[in-house]
């Protein structure tokens, strides 16, 4: 039978105790509740918001609408607007399959 140096297996419980190798706890950040990030556009204050529809051209079997054929779906935009700008704040996410608006 061989002997363990008493040396090895202290350093191996050494180890294990200081979690060297193992599985360490992970610690989530904190929810911050009062803050929520969208991914919807949005304009800045003083501007007003206009939506407009965007008529896309499709490749055949592409998402969002998997025609058979190619085919166009339209996209919402969100647009600002104060007294002299006018600019494209970007889409909104919604869409519609079929023929342009």
């Amino acid at each position: 039978m061989r002997r363990v140096p008493l040396r090895g297996v202290s350093f191996l419980v050494a180890s294990l105790v200081m979690g060297c190798g193992g599985v360490a706890a992970e610690e989530s950040a904190p929810a911050d509740s009062s803050q929520e990030q969208s991914l919807a556009p949005s304009c800045p204050a003083g501007y007003t918001d206009v939506y407009l529809w965007a008529c896309k051209r499709l490749a055949a079997h592409a998402p969002p609408c998997n025609y058979g054929g190619p085919g166009h779906y339209n996209v919402l935009h969100l647009y600002c607007q104060s007294g002299t700008e006018f600019y494209d704040a970007g889409p909104t996410g919604d869409y519609a399959c079929g023929d342009c608006f």
